[in-house]
């Protein structure tokens, strides 16, 4: 059996990249942080894979991810109960992730589309 990790992705790479500075930052712990990437991954790559099977496009989606995170930001400065303005605040963490994912999602659809150029080459 090998001890080989797979490659990461880069949305991926960029999830657990902004997760793991929000908890050096203090701003979520761990486990929280664990179960983020545990749940919101999948979610948000799979709704992406859905807008853009229905044709969005890529400022459209940018667009919905920067609306849903000025929405969170709102929500937590109106908060004035502590569980709600920490739970506002995940919410926040959740939507700078799915900003996050969708730049590195970006960057492995750049990456894959320079590999099959450079396949093209290869073979002509």
């Amino acid at each position: 059996m090998s001890s080989i990790k797979p490659k990461m992705d880069h949305s991926e790479r960029a999830a657990r990249d902004l997760l793991n500075r929000k908890v050096r930052e203090g701003i979520i712990d761990r486990r929280n942080a664990n179960q983020i990437i545990k749940t919101g991954l999948p979610f948000v790559r799979t709704m992406l894979a859905e807008w853009r099977r229905d044709g969005c496009s890529p400022t459209w989606i940018t667009s919905k991810f920067q609306s849903i995170r000025a929405e969170a930001v709102e929500k937590h400065e109106a908060a004035s109960n502590p569980l709600l303005k920490r739970m506002a605040l995940t919410r926040v963490v959740c939507a700078e992730m799915y900003l996050a994912v969708w730049a590195g999602m970006q960057a492995d659809l750049g990456q894959y589309t320079a590999d099959r150029h450079a396949e093209h080459e290869l073979d002509a």
